[in-house]
């Protein structure tokens, strides 16, 4: 059973229930990721100190700038870094992983590959730091997760979705509010659409890769954040701000990040997430319900360029990978997770995603395949938009359900309720929830759509 969200004494190092000693080195906590029935990944981060800088948020930072005073500062320490993990809460059954060595090379983050898993199973672990070559060794943080269920379980599942995570926008000194919301859910697992960072917009600036740093450090160092994410399995994807900054892509020469390159982006990212080699995935969750998570940037033409059959956002190997995939899935219930929009409406001026003129062409044939292929069983579950919609194209019939931003302060931008396309539409920050129930060998699938305080203001039963 999952521990409630706790009292936060984070500021001594110490929380309740003796899940962090005092001298525990792992400030910005640990992420469970690319959980299957069988394997998980898990990321540990070596800090030199137990708990975050308080500090101050200047507007802007100079090149060769120092970080230490800035609120939310978490800088990595070298040492090792290892887990142990098991069945039993108090781990006596543990596996041990080798202690692996972390450097600034890689911001001291390590994300360890556990296989060999039970499916539909608990797991414990505790996340170990030491110093270099090995001591001291410092106290452990520990946490759990869920293995997924075999492809062909009837198994109830649930699962939550969010977007648009500036800092500037909290809600909350101790971390977004949606993530107490959601935990009290208890969610089997998390998909982040992207935006998880703002890099180009969010004070101060990023104007290079240790300021970029500092961004991940100052988000995952918040302990209502770092509650959630030592007992949920999360999948990540990235978008624009993440990489660089507002409607980028590859061949795009940034203007406002200062000295970091698209190269650098992407590496940050794969450092700061435990992730797969392939940046487009999809995982199944029993015989209920598959997810498939695209890659939005790093494949796409330039937004200038002409649109046509050859202007893509997906790729042509991503896109064959989708279908494929599609078509070869048994699951009752299919659900596309995209960082961008395909249904959208958006608004006129944009041309970043499938639901604008930009890239009408290969929104379109993405659309009209799900028509042919879907057979009223896939769905799109979308971010990136400031706002909570559920659309439906008006020709091909395919829905679209966007969750909307973190905060009601992150919330804005929509062009307005369209009734061609919109069942529901309301500018506000909160989460989407969705499940599958199995009663008398039927499924049935529910996407919810929740305020910032996890209460549920729209729901739809396909």
């Amino acid at each position: 059973m999952r521990l409630p969200l706790m009292a936060f004494i984070i500021l001594t190092g110490v929380l309740t229930h003796g899940l962090w000693a005092a001298e525990t080195r792992q400030a910005t906590g640990v992420k469970i990721g690319e959980v299957t029935d069988s394997s998980a990944m898990l990321w540990v981060r070596q800090t030199a100190k137990a708990e975050r800088n308080a500090g101050e948020v200047p507007k802007e930072l100079q090149q060769g700038a120092k970080l230490d005073g800035l609120e939310g500062y978490t800088p990595g320490a070298s040492g090792r870094v290892r887990v142990r993990y098991g069945e039993k809460e108090d781990l006596s059954d543990a596996k041990e992983l080798a202690w692996v060595e972390v450097t600034e090379k890689t911001d001291c983050a390590h994300s360890f590959k556990l296989e060999g898993l039970t499916a539909a199973t608990v797991y414990h672990f505790a996340a170990e730091t030491a110093g270099p070559g090995g001591s001291p060794v410092f106290g452990a943080l520990k946490g759990r997760f869920e293995t997924a269920p075999k492809p062909e379980a009837k198994a109830n599942i649930s699962f939550t979705v969010i977007t648009g995570q500036a800092y500037r926008t909290l809600d909350d000194p101790k971390g977004h509010l949606i993530y107490g919301s959601m935990l009290k859910l208890a969610p089997k697992f998390f998909i982040t659409t992207g935006d998880t960072v703002y890099y180009d917009n969010d004070a101060p600036n990023v104007i290079n890769k240790d300021v970029a740093r500092y961004h991940w450090q100052r988000i995952y160092s918040l302990p209502r954040v770092i509650e959630f994410h030592r007992q949920t399995a999360s999948y990540w994807e990235k978008d624009d701000h993440d990489i660089l900054e507002n409607d980028c892509w590859p061949t795009k020469t940034p203007s406002k990040v200062g000295t970091l390159t698209w190269a650098e982006g992407l590496a940050l990212y794969a450092e700061q997430v435990p992730m797969s080699d392939k940046p487009y995935r999809t995982f199944r969750w029993g015989q209920g319900v598959q997810v498939w998570l695209t890659e939005g940037r790093d494949f796409r033409s330039s937004n200038k360029d002409p649109d046509g059959p050859e202007k893509t956002i997906w790729g042509a190997e991503q896109k064959a990978w989708f279908k494929k995939t599609v078509l070869e899935s048994d699951a009752e219930w299919k659900v596309l997770v995209t960082p961008t929009p395909i249904v959208g409406p958006d608004r006129g001026k944009k041309s970043d995603n499938h639901a604008n003129e930009a890239f009408a062409a290969e929104g379109k044939e993405i659309r009209e395949w799900i028509k042919a292929n879907g057979k009223g069983k896939l769905f799109i579950v979308c971010g990136d938009r400031h706002w909570q919609y559920h659309s439906q194209d008006p020709e091909t019939g395919v829905h679209e359900i966007c969750c909307g931003p973190t905060t009601d302060k992150h919330a804005g931008g929509s062009p307005g309720e369209d009734p061609k396309y919109h069942k529901y539409h309301r500018v506000i920050g909160g989460f989407l929830s969705v499940s599958v129930a199995w009663e008398g060998g039927k499924s049935t699938l529910a996407f919810r759509l929740n305020d910032v305080h996890g209460k549920q203001v729209y729901e739809w039963k396909p």
